[in-house]
């Protein structure tokens, strides 16, 4: 594989550097989930050009020392909302120094109605990672239509025909949904269906976020399927998961369903984050006041919380919501007037707190009791939280179960994507891919690494046509990941989200470092990336 001893001997006399980098001592892990094996990669022009077991140092401008670290494709995110704002930052660095090459946007149904336009823009600004889009249906639906509640016309139909046309003909990777979103949301299978059937002929892909992840999740995915075969499109699943505690347990049947479709011939995949909390399972002011009968207004609560009576029905009030949901034990406090509750789900909270502290009810004698209302509850706790934090307090709700989450990660056609904003309060956005490499791979041993890497590499590559990505072979272009297994960890968490991982030592993208010793380097390689 590579040069031949020969080959490299002449090539070192004519040419002083026959590559721009060397990554040397590695231990390649190359994507397609074979066994992993010690090496040495040669880059040249932003590709792979030699995997040899010792390529000379003085063959190479850059040597980079390897050992002990493993060397792998670089990760693609398949499921990112970069979209929304890569025009407006400097760079995304939150991507490249977990390890991300290539970003895949316009997901859930948003995004913009020009690739092209919008891909060269961003370009042009200057990329860390490759980035790549599909349609939105939302968008389209929204352009033509604006947020109406009501079937369309077949003009209107003709026309978001045409703009969907339009977008695949600019390199969109294929149309994405958004259906529990408006405008989305307001759309009937049928209108779906007849967009898919655009794309399909195109060798487009039907991604959706589905119209219920929870109770009505079993159905959602057979609208899903609906589309996908009727319209001879592959389907992809966005941010696959079972939502609410009383839903837990239904991951076989959808598993099993997605299955017996999938020996049927349609082309099934999905992507998944690895968190417990759900996008939207913040649960800021504004939505823990929602039922107190106005939007969350700190003057107006202040008065009504000094009154006795309105300060209890708003504690009743937030008792119900969590209860709701499953219990206190599914919540978490990410803000607080008090440090000390940080991080710690709401049954944990309350027994930190003692009789009669400054700002608090005294503390019940069986505050876990649920048959009837204690007489100082979580939601009591919530309710003088949101007084002392003057609105500055906010639950995470662990909606998913970890289980599950790890039986969706273990199937073969799995692979993950951030789900992230830049800026929004969810750790996933900075720490998807080291959480799977360093809980699930090292601590859980849920995933082999191979396997793991394989996921997250050549599985997206091949499914989004990707070509030349996702591998470490000859020729193939070089996006590397060099990182440390046994200390390759996130670090972000839901008090403090945006903290950079742990581990990632070195990518490159399209042959350039993006990433030097963990810290992001000035390098924009990153390419649009238009369906071929």
């Amino acid at each position: 594989m590579g040069l031949s001893a020969d080959e490299r001997k002449e090539q070192l006399m004519e040419y002083p550097h026959v590559f721009d980098v060397v990554l040397k001592n590695g231990t390649i892990v190359d994507g397609t989930g074979r066994q992993r094996y010690k090496s040495d990669v040669g880059i040249r022009d932003g590709k792979i050009k030699s995997i040899e077991t010792s390529i000379p140092r003085e063959s190479a401008a850059r040597i980079i020392d390897a050992a002990n670290k493993i060397v792998c494709p670089g990760f693609i995110d398949a499921h990112c909302h970069t979209d929304w704002n890569v025009l407006d930052i400097p760079w995304d660095d939150h991507q490249e120094r977990q390890g991300v090459t290539t970003q895949i946007g316009g997901l859930c149904g948003t995004a913009p109605l020009s690739p092209k336009v919008h891909l060269e823009e961003a370009e042009t600004r200057g990329l860390g990672t490759n980035y790549a889009l599909f349609a939105g249906h939302g968008s389209i639906r929204e352009e033509v239509m604006g947020n109406e509640d009501r079937p369309p016309s077949q003009k209107e139909l003709d026309q978001m025909k045409s703009l969907l046309q339009k977008a695949m003909g600019e390199g969109a990777l294929g149309l994405s949904t958004g259906l529990i979103y408006e405008p989305g949301v307001f759309s009937l299978t049928d209108e779906i269906i007849e967009l898919a059937k655009i794309i399909a002929p195109m060798g487009g892909i039907y991604a959706t976020h589905m119209r219920s992840e929870s109770d009505e999740i079993e159905e959602a995915l057979e609208e899903a399927i609906t589309i996908a075969r009727t319209a001879h499109a592959p389907l992809q699943i966005s941010h696959i998961k079972v939502i609410l505690p009383r839903n837990w347990g239904k991951s076989e049947a959808i598993l099993e369903r997605i299955r017996s479709e999938q020996n049927r011939g349609l082309r099934i995949t999905a992507d998944q984050y690895p968190y417990t909390v759900t996008g939207g399972g913040y649960y800021g002011a504004a939505r823990l006041a929602q039922g107190f009968g106005h939007d969350f207004d700190f003057a107006q609560f202040e008065n009504e919380y000094k009154d006795e009576s309105k300060r209890k029905t708003m504690a009743q009030y937030a008792y119900s919501l969590i209860m709701e949901r499953g219990g206190p034990q599914y919540f978490s406090i990410i803000k607080a007037s008090r440090k000390d509750l940080l991080g710690l789900f709401l049954p944990e909270a309350l027994s930190q707190l003692t009789c009669n502290e400054k700002g608090y009810k005294a503390k019940p004698e069986n505050p876990d009791a649920e048959s009837t209302f204690p007489s100082y509850t979580f939601g009591d706790l919530v309710v003088d939280e949101l007084y002392n934090s003057k609105g500055d307090f906010a639950l995470a709700y662990h909606a998913v179960s970890e289980e599950e989450l790890i039986h969706f990660l273990e199937q073969s056609w799995t692979m993950a994507g951030t789900d992230g904003i830049q800026g929004a309060f969810h750790p996933r956005t900075h720490g998807t891919f080291p959480r799977i490499l360093g809980r699930y791979v090292r601590e859980m041993k849920a995933l082999s690494l191979e396997d793991a890497i394989r996921k997250i590499t050549s599985l997206p590559a091949d499914t989004f046509g990707f070509k030349g990505r996702g591998r470490i072979l000859p020729n193939a272009i070089a996006d590397i990941v060099v990182f440390d297994p046994d200390t390759v960890i996130d670090k972000s968490t839901l008090v403090s989200p945006n903290l950079y991982p742990e581990g990632i030592d070195y990518v490159l993208v399209n042959g350039e470092l993006v990433v030097e010793k963990g810290e992001r380097t000035e390098a924009f390689p990153g390419k649009a990336i238009l369906r071929s």
